[in-house]
């Protein structure tokens, strides 16, 4: 009774812990404009790389031996040592490596007053006043978040492909079960074959970065998530391939990954100034839109496999996406000469 209370709180100290929100707020706050695109495709990359490792890591210790009757080192609570294993060594890594990067180009340098026991309120006070004039100066002149077409749209595209990389991902398990009789380790090396995939997608995606914009890689990768779903999906029921499957599947993947980087390149060029000095960041709203689509993700499985049954759960689940991304590009489409960065905005050089 207490197995599923533990696992949750588990899954709940996973979550809690990541940092994807502060590893997104140093990408836009350290690279520039020009190598920030490639900066998030590599950052895509080394969380395929962690994608494809799960799975593969998953299979690995199914096939070791367990005592009988254990619940210290057993088949469930194995990962959970590994990955404390290796957090604690991550730990230990950034406390003495890491440094803190200058981000005096975000926030300005801090003023160097010297104060006198006479002066001290009198300068606070001024620099106060300054300090607010200027904030309330510069948020004026910008419009609402809501009102800037190139931030939502990116939004919005992220959502989209953490949807459909989350429908991918989850449904594997079950459907090539269902359609091929695999069991979860077949399921798991094909996941870690998907996420080897994505070193040499992202270094293209990185070197094509350098000769052509972030509108452009956006609007190609999302055609090339749409030809992706739409040769997934069956159209001949008893004979849906494995060869169909994994070949769309592949361009879905690599397709949805690559969409990343330029995607995310884009959202930290085009925010507004204010909103990357507050909570709500490029980092935290990117983060919030991935929690979200994956949720709505694994709920829509869900209710396909309890609508659909079995036999229609694959159609049930990836026909709909078909008009989401399609939606997706037209709206990249119909608003791309707006879906460019500020030339007048600071660069981080």
């Amino acid at each position: 009774n207490n197995s599923i209370s533990l696992i949750m709180i588990g899954r709940g100290l996973n979550g809690f812990g990541s940092a994807r929100a502060i590893n997104r707020r140093f990408i836009a706050d350290t690279f520039s404009k020009r190598d920030r695109t490639a900066a998030s495709a590599s950052f895509v990359t080394a969380g395929a790389l962690g994608m494809a490792c799960g799975p593969a890591l998953a299979a690995v210790l199914s096939r070791l031996s367990y005592p009988l009757g254990g619940t210290l080192w057993a088949l469930e609570t194995s990962p959970g040592w590994v990955m404390m294993c290796m957090w604690s060594l991550f730990l230990v890594a950034l406390v003495y490596f890491f440094e803190e990067p200058d981000r005096s180009h975000i926030f300005g340098k801090k003023p160097m007053l010297e104060l006198t026991s006479k002066n001290e309120g009198e300068n606070k006070y001024l620099l106060d006043v300054e300090n607010h004039s200027s904030r309330e100066l510069e948020s004026n002149s910008e419009p609402p978040l809501w009102r800037n077409t190139p931030v939502m749209i990116t939004l919005w595209v992220y959502f989209i492909l953490k949807l459909v990389l989350e429908c991918l991902m989850s449904s594997c398990p079950v459907l090539t079960i269902i359609y091929f009789g695999w069991d979860a380790q077949s399921s798991g090396y094909f996941l870690a074959f998907l996420g080897l995939l994505m070193f040499p997608a992202n270094m293209i995606v990185a070197r094509l970065s350098h000769r052509f914009e972030d509108r452009e890689l956006i609007y190609y990768s999302l055609v090339a998530m749409l030809c992706g779903i739409l040769g997934f999906i069956s159209y001949l029921p008893g004979k849906y391939s494995v060869i169909q499957y994994m070949v769309f599947g592949v361009c879905i993947f690599i397709s949805t990954n690559a969409l990343e980087g330029p995607n995310m390149s884009l959202l930290s060029k085009t925010i507004p100034k204010s909103w990357a000095k507050g909570i709500f960041n490029t980092g935290f709203l990117a983060t919030e839109a991935g929690t979200a689509a994956r949720s709505v993700g694994d709920v829509w499985i869900t209710l396909a496999l309890n609508v659909a049954g079995t036999s229609g759960m694959l159609n049930a689940i990836f026909v709909p996406m078909v008009a989401l991304v399609v939606v997706s590009a037209v709206m990249v489409s119909r608003n791309y000469d707006r879906m460019t960065e500020d030339d007048n905005d600071d660069d981080a050089d």
